[in-house]
């Protein structure tokens, strides 16, 4: 699935004191299979963006074009029903939404609500909650008897256990402990690589961009700046810092390095594994 915005404007509140210009004139594409993240300060209209891939909102002036879909400011809800099954949205704490008895009800209250085969849904369901360290009698369960860490990787999992081509995810991790955020970032890895997924991660964390992701989209102020690769990103330090993001812990310590020992290396690291490379291939250099 490949989705094109052509010149997309939205405007909140139109016509009323509160008007307020969302997104202006946002040109840009997703591939499929592609890891992409979107990033920029609170209000740059991350959020916007995203609920446009699925009509959620519908431009106020341009168009989206996904596969044969095309979704401007007159297109009409039922004719998006089918892309909806294609696109799936974890908004932020995704847990404050569930509000069915069992995991199970929980997981498939979306399914019966798009006609979906249910049995294939609970069967691809069961596995991702193993795959997240859960028990198997996890669907029998209620969520609220769980953790808060518990929860977000449920909600989670009924949006995944619907089999969408496009999966968008906004700030993930947020308020979890590191063992959940590993596990969901790796998971979402996962399906990227082994089943060609589209993922879209909206979030403040650089150290997930610089590990997982294939392809940024930096916002500011409703229009999109630059698209680039991470390591292009952040090879420009100040640049980071301009945006007023956080630079990786990784690419940290080897600034950090670079300046005690005065020497440059060829690229930026972009994980734990590369950098220990990198540093290990150098010291070999200087024997």
């Amino acid at each position: 699935m490949t989705v094109n915005f052509n010149k997309v404007s939205y405007v909140y509140q139109r016509g009323t004191p509160f008007e307020h210009l969302a997104l202006r004139d946002v040109v840009t594409s997703f591939e499929q299979g592609k890891y992409y993240a979107i990033i920029g300060q609170t209000g740059s209209g991350k959020s916007t963006l995203i609920q446009h891939f699925n009509g959620l909102l519908k431009p106020s002036k341009g168009a989206l074009q996904v596969d044969d879909v095309t979704i401007t400011h007159k297109t009409k809800d039922k004719q998006l029903k089918q892309l909806r099954k294609r696109v799936g949205v974890v908004f932020q704490f995704p847990e404050s939404q569930l509000f069915e008895d069992s995991v199970e009800r929980e997981i498939m209250f979306g399914p019966k609500n798009f006609d979906m085969p249910l049995d294939e849904v609970k069967d691809r369901a069961f596995h991702l909650l193993l795959d997240f360290g859960f028990n198997r009698d996890i669907l029998q369960q209620s969520p609220f008897q769980m953790s808060g860490g518990q929860m977000r990787k449920i909600a989670i999992t009924s949006i995944l256990a619907m089999d969408p081509d496009v999966v968008i995810l906004d700030e993930p991790t947020a308020g979890l402990d590191p063992k959940s955020r590993k596990q969901i970032m790796e998971l979402i890895k996962k399906l990227q690589i082994e089943q060609n997924k589209t993922i879209i991660l909206v979030t403040h964390e650089m150290n997930d961009v610089a590990k997982y992701v294939d392809e940024v989209k930096i916002m500011k102020r409703g229009k999109l700046i630059e698209s680039c690769s991470p390591r292009k990103l952040f090879s420009d330090t100040n640049y980071v810092n301009q945006l007023h993001l956080d630079v990786p812990d990784i690419v940290k310590l080897q600034r950090d390095i670079e300046d005690k020992y005065q020497y440059d290396f060829s690229k930026i690291a972009l994980t734990e594994a590369e950098f220990i490379a990198m540093y290990k291939e150098w010291r070999q250099d200087e024997r």
